[in-house]
């Protein structure tokens, strides 16, 4: 049983995609729970997965997520009518082949009867001490802020579509944070409300797309006990704003962010003390390729990285309209 579990999640990996029933990778179990068919499914980085369907909102109370085990809820359409699932992944990938018995014990459960939340909550007590809790890494300030202020940009994009969270490429290693066709925003944020200095990295990072128009977008950022802006208020903001939680869900794992709640990714809270944006194109501080003979880094030259200081920018700098109108490219 264990080694089927590990086989579908290998071969949903491997695809890339499942048999297309919902929109995340995934493969029918052939376990009903009487609201539906179990799934195994994988997260953004191939992490195992297992949809665990069950009737009401309520019955998922008292589901916690750990260090080694996400433990939520997510509601895809089946055949056009919403399906809620118990929605299971396992965090720590040395841990696939315990997790496949646990999702293995969970269907067995289920098999003889269990109901789904009865399942799954005495399986993953019978596994706990092979889920043991392990002392979390602290993630560092750059990433938080980093996350907060591409959050934020993106709460305003939303606001004026709110399919624009579908824009956010910068949590799949693209050139720029944001992109819409030929219109893209590059986002940076500091933790100091008075800095204008940022940090470039690579020559095409301020480079715009073929034909199209690139914008820099600063974030500043006020560190402050009880502040209005954490990652978990910003992504709940962006709930309520009509954001497609698993397309948001998905570049949040991307980043490693598994719950944007949890305490590790919430530990700091920051203020909003300005955002400008600047319209970047030539005369803007920048190093891109045709800034080298060739358009190519010197010989022996891999990388780089530099910073620019953006009160040279001053007259790129967007009014409050010419703004609207940028991130309106992106959003619509």
């Amino acid at each position: 049983m264990t080694k089927r579990a590990i086989e579908r999640w290998k071969r949903l990996t491997t695809a890339g995609s499942g048999d297309g029933v919902i929109e995340v990778p995934s493969i029918d179990s052939g376990i009903s729970t009487g609201f539906g068919t179990a799934r195994y499914a994988i997260g953004a980085q191939g992490q195992p997965r297992l949809l665990v369907p069950i009737g009401g909102r309520g019955a998922a109370r008292g589901l916690a997520p750990t260090s080694k085990l996400l433990v939520t809820t997510s509601s895809y359409k089946v055949s056009n009518k919403d399906t809620l699932y118990i929605d299971i992944m396992c965090l720590d990938r040395a841990l696939d082949m315990v997790f496949a018995e646990l999702a293995e014990e969970i269907l067995r459960r289920i098999k003889e009867g269990f109901s789904p939340f009865k399942a799954v909550t005495a399986s993953i007590d019978d596994f706990r001490e092979l889920l043991k809790e392990n002392v979390r890494e602290e993630i560092p300030e750059s990433k938080i802020q980093g996350l907060v202020g591409e959050l934020e940009v993106m709460r305003r994009l939303v606001t004026l579509n709110e399919i624009a969270v579908k824009t956010w490429t910068g949590p799949f290693e693209l050139r720029h944070d944001f992109r819409r066709g030929a219109h893209a925003l590059e986002v940076k944020t500091s933790r100091r409300s008075d800095t204008t200095q940022v940090s470039i990295h690579g020559i095409d990072q301020l480079s715009p797309p073929v034909g199209g128009t690139l914008h820099l977008v600063h974030v500043r950022l006020e560190r402050v006990e009880n502040g209005q802006l954490t990652v978990g208020s910003v992504f709940d903001g962006l709930m309520r704003s009509g954001a497609h939680r698993g397309t948001l869900e998905k570049g949040l794992e991307a980043l490693g962010c598994l719950d944007p709640h949890g305490d590790e990714w919430n530990r700091l809270s920051y203020c909003l003390e300005g955002l400008e944006v600047y319209k970047v194109l030539d005369g803007f501080p920048r190093i891109i390729d045709s800034s080298f003979k060739g358009e190519v880094l010197p010989a022996g030259v891999l990388a780089l990285e530099y910073q620019i200081d953006l009160s040279h920018a001053r007259t790129f700098e967007l009014s409050a309209g010419d703004i609207e109108v940028a991130f309106e490219r992106i959003a619509k």
